[in-house]
């Protein structure tokens, strides 16, 4: 019985090849768009869950001064770990500047280390393949790699207990060797060394318990914080911790759980590349959207070729089928159609995964559909089957065999208000997301072009390696820049304002308020600094080699001054203490951009050579010169460190990296928005073309009257351009408030202009113009002796 429904689906589906067609390309496009935005949906979401026990395993962040941190101090930890007995057991995890690892004559400039307590791989579930994960972090001179990393640097060989050079800290044994880290992870290193390394500077730094630059990870007893008042307490006890060892500083603390790290993260001192749980929640309403515009889609071009299965279902039903007969019919039909539509999405979706690799930045493969993920996509096969063909199957079983057989019309012109709603919820739907197209892709260009207060084109750095008199050393090769024809000019600073992290709370100025803190990010530099940068001085001088008293001076920024409540002339000549040192300030810099967009511009310090960031030379250049230039700044840079490895970036380069979150959700909502609007097209073709069916002899009747091919496509164009334009007065302020949203996550962002509402509307309005014409022109194309021979 079953299979008798399915072979007569197939055959009527043969039957009505072009609607059939239509169908299965809608279906098909709806489906692949939801697996792929399914695939990469699992994939931001599976970000750390390796772990066994993620549900146990927290993060402290700290909220102070206005600022909210991921990190913590050195001492933070191990006193939790000590004092607080629902911990189990505390890890901390900080990454480490750029190093020189060597192997006899294999060295290589290494971004990817961390220092790790010797307890981190009993935390995190980073498998070792070779070596004890009890006794590999314990060494004090003991080094871990990833499989790749060994590869890189032994080949083929065993590493354990073989010796690496690392800068000037010395030899390091390697007892372990890591698998290769999940992409999954939020974090990412390709070699550890032991905290202990780091305990002799926290030390002589005598910054155990003011230094934020630690990541401490929490890894709790069962049930330890199972509910939300007991996560409440127990951030109460790690407040507790704090004040007893510093009660000076103001601050509170709050535990992040592991999983959500990469998608609810928008803290300072955070690690690179997180996601953004709100791109998920709107790539999962894309998926629906476009599963349901292709369910639309169906039922519009059902009921387009209703006039031609009228007959048949009139006949069905004299020779005895019973309506539900009928409407098993049809949803055997449309199940025959989805699970057509999804073998072929699934073809699709394996062909071009390698470009939708490309565009999002993954490594998604289909493997993510095994198990119980392929149960569930068969499920919502079923569902958008069941959905997509239960209207037509109801309204086409409800015909009158009686009104069928003596040629009466099935459906009435007055009765097209759902079809037309289905209309104008597709283009809503299309219309939003053309809009988000546009102010995605203007907020990109925004970021790309805005003044960010210094020019970021042509701008060269080499990082100095951490070995020896890295001040001295930075010197003679800026020295050596300034014989170098095609620099136009040359700096060294302590960090690149880039993605400025750099900050401290022991900054006073007369008339501070009693208590008050305040985090001033600190940026040290050379007389040449804003010069280099093309920073803009607004009041006072900058640094100069004739001002011997320059060591101990400042320049501040504007957005300092708001807190110090100066003006710029004021300001001058006024005192800042910072960690004890008293200067005074020389200089007013204009406001510029040294975090990224998202968050505001910060009170910042800027001081001389200040010695405890990482030092980078900076190169003007231009883009004539940059491939003579290259070599010659490799030749100072060797002159210097003969045989270390010379290694360099870009600072517009560094700045586009911020913001790959946002790129990647650019391409997205482009591809997305071109799918939604040609699966809507194809509804609106179909729509178009029951109207030119149920319409056929009246054209023909008005043709004999001399209407002209011109008004008769007006006149069927006209129907739908209506629906379009409630479509847009229902999309304008729904996109409206939905990129409201979307850009309060940028400090500085665009406003919402009248014209991306104004090219959304017009361009629905083209391409259903566009769309419809083609019907509306066949059909006023038709000698009217064919529709009017059987009057």
């Amino acid at each position: 019985m079953l299979s008798n429904y399915f072979k007569t689906a197939w055959r009527s589906l043969r039957h009505h090849k072009l609607f059939s067609a239509l169908n299965i390309l809608g279906l098909t496009l709806g489906m692949s768009s939801a697996i792929l935005i399914f695939l990469w949906v699992q994939d931001e979401l599976s970000y750390d869950r390796f772990n066994a026990d993620a549900e146990d395993i927290y993060r402290v962040i700290v909220r102070g001064a206005g600022k909210e941190a991921a990190t913590a101090p050195f001492a933070f930890g191990p006193a939790l770990q000590e004092e607080l007995p629902e911990v189990l057991a505390a890890a901390r995890f900080t990454p480490a500047d750029q190093k020189v690892l060597s192997y006899r004559d294999r060295q290589f400039s290494e971004t990817g280390i961390g220092y790790a307590d010797s307890n981190f791989l009993q935390v995190f579930n980073y498998p070792l393949v070779k070596g004890s994960p009890q006794e590999a972090l314990s060494r004090k001179d003991g080094i871990l790699l990833t499989e790749r990393a060994a590869a890189k640097y032994f080949g083929n060989d065993d590493p354990l207990g073989k010796m690496m050079m690392l800068d000037n800290q010395g030899s390091f044994m390697v007892t372990g060797v890591l698998k290769n880290i999940p992409r999954n992870s939020h974090l990412q290193f390709d070699f550890l060394l032991p905290m202990s390394v780091r305990e002799e500077k926290e030390r002589n730094d005598n910054s155990f318990w003011n230094n934020f630059t630690y990541f401490t990870f929490l890894k709790l007893r069962k049930n330890a914080a199972d509910a939300p008042g007991k996560i409440q307490q127990l951030q109460q006890k790690v407040l507790a911790v704090y004040k007893k060892h510093t009660p000076q500083v103001e601050a509170t603390f709050e535990l992040q759980p592991l999983t959500d790290i990469h998608l609810r993260s928008h803290y300072i001192m955070d690690v690179a590349g997180q996601g953004n749980i709100q791109y998920v929640h709107i790539f999962s309403w894309v998926a629906l959207i476009i599963l349901v515009i292709g369910c639309i889609n169906f039922m519009n071009l059902a009921t387009a070729i209703s006039g031609a299965r009228a007959k048949e279902v009139g006949l069905r039903k004299t020779i005895g089928a019973q309506r539900y007969q009928l409407a098993l019919q049809f949803l055997a039909e449309s199940l025959l159609l989805c699970f057509t539509a999804l073998v072929l999405s699934l073809v699709l979706v394996w062909l071009i995964l390698p470009v939708f690799n490309d565009i999002t930045g993954k490594e998604v493969n289909l493997l993510f559909l095994s198990g119980s993920r392929i149960a569930w996509l068969l499920a919502i096969t079923v569902v958008v089957g069941l959905l997509a063909g239960g209207y037509p199957a109801l309204v086409l079983s409800s015909f009158k065999p009686v009104n069928v057989l003596k040629g009466m019309k099935t459906f009435h012109p007055g009765k097209s208000y759902f079809r037309n709603g289905l209309v104008v919820l597709q283009f809503t739907i299309s219309i939003v997301l053309i809009i988000g197209t546009i102010v995605v892709n203007q907020q990109l260009q925004f970021i790309h072009h805005r003044d960010i207060g210094y020019n970021k084109e042509n701008l060269l750095y080499i990082p100095i390696p951490q070995m020896g008199d890295m001040q001295k050393s930075a010197r003679l090769i800026d020295e050596t820049l300034s014989r170098y024809p095609g620099i136009t000019d040359h700096t060294i600073v302590s960090d690149l304002p880039t993605n400025l992290t750099s900050g401290d709370v022991d900054v006073h100025w007369a008339g501070q308020q009693p208590g008050r803190q305040v985090v001033f990010s600190l940026l040290g530099g050379d007389e040449h600094l804003i010069s280099a940068f093309g920073m803009h001085l607004i009041a006072g001088r900058y640094f100069s080699k004739d001002f011997a008293g320059d060591e101990h001076n400042y320049l501040v920024n504007e957005t300092a001054l708001k807190t110090m409540g100066l003006t710029p002339t004021a300001a001058l000549g006024k005192t800042i203490t910072y960690s004890g040192h008293v200067g005074t300030i020389i200089g007013v810099l204009r406001d510029f951009n040294f975090k990224p967009i998202h968050q505001p511009v910060d009170p910042l310090l800027l001081m001389k050579d200040w010695s405890r960031g990482n030092l980078y030379v900076v190169v003007r250049t231009t883009p004539a010169t940059l491939k003579a230039i290259l070599p010659l700044v490799q030749k100072s840079f060797g002159s210097v460190y003969q045989g270390y490895p010379f290694t360099y970036g870009f600072v517009d380069q560094d700045l586009s990296r911020l913001y790959v979150a946002e790129q990647h959700m650019g391409r997205l909502i482009n591809v997305f928005s071109l799918l939604s609007i040609l699966v809507s097209c194809l509804g609106l073709f179909g729509l178009s073309a029951y109207t030119a069916q149920r319409r056929f002899k009246e054209i023909g009747v008005r043709k004999v009257l001399g209407a002209s091919v011109a008004g008769i496509v007006r006149l069927l164009a006209g129907e739908f351009l209506l629906p379009v334009a409630i479509a847009g007065l229902i999309a304008f302020p729904l996109a409206a408030w939905v990129m409201t949203r979307w850009l309060a996550a940028f400090a500085y962002r665009i406003p919402l202009h009248w014209w991306f509402f104004l090219v959304a509307g017009t361009g629905a309005l083209i391409i259903a113009l566009i769309t419809i014409s083609f019907q509306a022109i066949k059909a006023a194309l038709v000698n009217p002796v064919q529709s009017l021979r059987s009057e």
